[in-house]
This record gives structure tokens, sequence and C-alpha cells, in this order.
């Protein structure tokens, strides 16, 4: 990236790799993995830009709700 000239650069949260049930505590490998992430490309001087990637979530909400398509989802 920053052989190419790149000085940003924009990715999304898994909302499956952070919170893997939809619900419930933070899986720590999930955080750690953004955070050594963002700490790298910050040390490179690559500023993030983060977006959660909605479209992406927990199996468990899709067999409980249907995915995107109840509204319940978001409760």
């Amino acid at each position: 990236m920053v052989e190419t000239g790149l000085d940003a650069f924009r990715f999304s949260i898994s909302w499956s790799r952070l919170i893997p049930n939809g619900r419930g505590p933070v899986n720590p490998k999930g955080l750690q993995f953004y955070k050594n992430f963002i700490k790298e490309l910050v040390a490179y001087g690559i500023e993030p830009h983060v977006t959660l990637f909605h479209y992406d979530h927990p199996q468990y909400l899709e067999d409980e709700y249907g995915g995107w398509i109840n509204s319940r989802i978001i409760e």
C-alpha cells in the first residue's frame, strides 16, 4: 500500500468477527485483529477509515429473525 502511494484505506468491520452470536460479549481475538490491523496501517502512515458492513451478520440472527427482512433485528 505504501509503495503505491496510498495514504488512506477504507475497510469494513465484520459484526460476526466481533460478536459471533450477534449479541453478548465481544470476541477478544476479533477485537485484537482489528486493533492490530489499524495499528499497522497507522505505523505506515495510512489513515484508516472504518465502516460497519451491515450485510454481514451472525448466523444466529439469520436463524432467529430471518436476517434483515425482519425489522425486529434492529432492536
